[in-house]
């Protein structure tokens, strides 16, 4: 009996302790990079840029080297919620009050896109034993599943995603990872 009870209280504990699912942005000092790839080799970069206002900037760029072109940024909150994203030709989005991806359980959110239009979503999460799962869903019922691997500091190591509206997978993996 005592070994069931601490058996419970241990299964317990490790859930509490592991349930934090946030990505610690504020440890990517500027000039950090992560670098991610998906199955067919198209590559995504995302450079740390510091923070203003509360918010830590990221600037991503796809492609490699010398080519790597400017496609936007994307401000986080200290959990790494993305509460805002500018495009390269200056279109703002904003998430209220954030897009709750790194929430765990059912998290309401509204994607106000650059034009006004107000979109409310809704994202379930669960951890899993390398990170989180999820299921997001919004105007037209599910929109899309998805999982994540993270790693110490709640980065990306894995990624995976299904659009239910298209049907396309798409799948990613961290190929660099350079934290000053």
């Amino acid at each position: 009996m005592r070994a069931l009870v601490l058996a419970v209280l241990a299964a317990l504990f490790s859930s509490q302790a592991s349930a934090d699912i946030s990505w610690q942005t504020a440890r990517m000092a500027p000039g950090s990079l992560m670098v991610m790839e998906d199955e067919r080799g198209a590559v995504t970069s995302h450079v740390a840029r510091g923070q203003a206002g509360g918010l830590f900037r990221f600037d991503t760029y796809e492609g490699r080297g010398q080519r790597a072109v400017f496609v936007g940024s994307y401000y986080t909150n200290d959990r790494g919620e993305v509460v805002r994203s500018l495009s390269v030709d200056g279109g703002l989005t904003r998430y209220e009050p954030h897009r709750c991806a790194r929430t765990v359980g059912v998290c309401d959110y509204v994607i106000v896109h650059p034009d006004g239009f107000r979109e409310s979503r809704k994202r379930v999460s669960r951890e899993t034993a390398l990170g989180v799962a999820w299921k997001e869903w919004g105007l037209d019922g599910l929109v899309a599943t998805g999982g994540i691997e993270l790693d110490k500091i709640g980065a990306a190591r894995k990624s995976w995603r299904r659009d239910h509206q298209s049907g396309r997978q798409t799948r990613s993996k961290r190929i660099m990872m350079a934290v000053r």
